[in-house]
């Protein structure tokens, strides 16, 4: 044999021993292993032997175990798939984007079936903390919407304010209970949370004892959660479109700035503008007058009979926000012992005061027929709504009295020469268009220079405001009168023929005539008027042909007697119809 044969043959005798070596290794594991779990084994099956033997001499002193207590009555056994698919289809349905009680009353139903109760009822935390029951869920429950829920007590109460879950065993036995279902033993009340924040509250009831259980606050707390996530979504929601909508009307009343109009047209723009931004009811704005203190209603929807109201500084929810300058919400009115009427069934109130310059001007008054319609963030968006639209009124009131005075007599407040001309204009305008007849007529006191001279300027002033009273006491709203300058005055009456006409101008004459004035030193004093008349059509045309037959006419009453009054027509004829003597 060749010495490389030899080398090649002690190398496979190596490698042969080396794997042999390993081999072997292995093996000896292999039975340690198999050695140590036969130990464990028998360890088990010792312990077991020992609990036996425990159990065995447990029975000897103490008899047969009781057999463990049967589970409390309640909904049935759920098990982790139920639960999942109610949560599943929950959630699904909140992305539906359907009616949203719908989804609450979804929600109980169920809470009912995984749980099972008697009475369940959902209740929503609004914007100022309170309670509001949105859905209840029981035999012959009605809609308990914005239904409110005193805090004083009660375990919802107690469950907002602790922030934890509160499950009663038997309510009889728990002062802060406070009844809801007819013979209720057992209550569960599970807070639902959004951000860290308590949003809503799920109060089941039973009339069953130690029905609800700590499984069954864990699985209202996980149907819940998309509820309450979406609650918290809504609830943000709202308050975006809220302010859009403050924005909006804010926006709207500022326009009303940018141009001169009268306080009729910004209060109807005010009215609409208040109606879009107050969720539910009827809204007035009532305007003070210093005078008298008392407020008016001059806009309003809804408002009725009651529009014609007048309520004094104090009284009612309205006049009280008006004498305190304070903003009143009035949940339900059934409790306000001096609530005056406005909407027709109104059930709740608020009464926002309009303040310009420091003072109280009128009050944004809104009335509905559910209770507790007016919450926080409505009333916010009214205040400020009304706290523009209170400056924006003022200078509408500041344009229209500057107007006022620029178109008034400043002694008899009666309209002047100018204001007169245009308005008798205007008239013409509609009558020709509509076919309609009018009456002008000029009126004049008899003797007023001699007057003046004899008592004196002030008891000529009296007799003018005297006239001018007599004219306003005779007249319908619709028509015109007018101090033209000195003792002339004159009237516009609409839709009057010649014996209209006379009949009214002639109780104008009488009133006059019949006035108990005196001198400065107690004299009295006789005052007549005489008048002419003219009509459209059959007297003219045109506003300057008209006045002046009716001038004609009155000069004609003045040569003829004065204290009287003639139509233009009786001119035309030369006739005038008897009257009483000049005096």
């Amino acid at each position: 044999m060749t010495s490389r044969a030899r080398r090649r043959e002690r190398s496979g005798c190596s490698r042969m021993s080396a794997r042999s070596s390993r081999m072997g290794t292995r093996g000896e594991s292999s039975k340690r292993r198999r050695r140590g779990h036969a130990t464990s084994r028998a360890r088990r099956r010792g312990a077991g032997a020992g609990r036996e033997a425990c159990d065995a001499m447990r029975f000897c002193h103490n008899g047969p175990r009781a057999p463990p207590a049967p589970p409390v009555a309640s909904a049935p056994v759920t098990d982790f798939a139920d639960v999942l698919a109610a949560l599943h289809e929950s959630s699904r349905a909140w992305g539906a984007g359907e009616d949203f009680d719908v989804h609450l009353d979804d929600v109980l139903r169920r809470a009912r079936a995984l749980v099972g109760f008697d009475q369940g009822m959902l209740l929503v935390v609004d914007e100022a903390g309170g309670l509001v029951a949105r859905r209840l869920l029981a035999p012959g429950a009605t809609d308990p919407t914005r239904l409110r829920v005193p805090l004083a007590s009660g375990l919802s109460a107690w469950a907002l304010a602790h922030g934890r879950a509160v499950r009663v065993a038997d309510v009889a036995d728990d002062p802060r209970y406070v009844r809801g279902l007819q013979d209720a033993r057992s209550s569960l009340v599970v807070p639902l949370r959004a951000g860290g924040a308590v949003v809503a509250l799920l109060s089941l009831e039973s009339t069953r004892a130690d029905v609800f259980t700590e499984q069954h606050e864990r699985l209202l707390e996980v149907l819940g959660t998309p509820l309450a996530l979406a609650l918290d979504a809504r609830r943000v929601h709202d308050r975006l479109r809220q302010q859009i909508r403050q924005l909006d009307a804010l926006y709207r009343i500022s326009q009303l700035a940018t141009e001169p109009r009268d306080v009729g047209q910004v209060l109807a723009a005010m009215l609409e503008v208040a109606e879009d931004v107050v969720p539910d009811g009827d809204c007035a704005i009532l305007l003070l007058d210093p005078a008298t203190h008392a407020l008016r209603v001059r806009a309003s929807r809804g408002y009725g009979e009651a529009a014609r109201a007048e309520i004094p500084l104090g009284r009612g929810v309205t006049g009280r926000a008006a004498a305190l300058g304070q903003v009143i919400v009035v949940d339900d009115v059934a409790g306000e012992p001096d609530y005056i009427a406005g909407v027709p069934g109104a059930r709740s109130e608020v009464a926002v005061p309009l303040l310009a310059d420091g003072r109280v001007i009128g009050v944004l008054n809104a009335e509905s027929a559910r209770p507790g319609v007016y919450r926080p963030e409505h009333v916010r968006s009214l205040a400020v709504i009304a706290q523009q639209a209170a400056v924006v009124l003022r200078a509408a009131q500041l344009h229209e009295e500057t107007r006022r005075l620029a178109i008034t007599d400043p002694l008899t407040a009666l309209f002047n020469r100018r204001h007169f001309v245009g308005q008798l204009d205007e008239h013409l305008r509609r009558a020709r268009r509509y076919q309609e007849t009018l009456a002008v007529a000029f009126l004049d006191v008899d003797r007023f220079k001699k007057l003046n001279d004899t008592h004196g300027h002030n008891v000529g002033d009296r007799a003018l405001q005297g006239v001018a009273g007599a004219m306003r006491q005779w007249v319908r709203d619709s028509d015109e009168v007018a101090r033209l300058g000195g003792d002339e005055f004159a009237a516009i009456l609409l839709q009057a023929d010649g014996a209209a006409a006379r009949g009214v101008i002639e109780r104008i004459r009488g009133s006059v005539a019949g006035l108990e004035m005196k001198s400065e030193t107690g004299e009295p004093v006789a005052l007549t008027l005489s008048a002419g008349i003219a009509l459209f059509p059959p007297d003219g045309a045109d506003s300057e042909y008209l006045l002046s037959r009716a001038d004609a006419a009155l000069y004609e009453a003045k040569r003829r007697g004065r204290n009287r009054v003639i139509l233009a027509a009786d001119v035309a004829a030369g006739s005038a119809g008897p009257g009483p003597s000049a005096g």
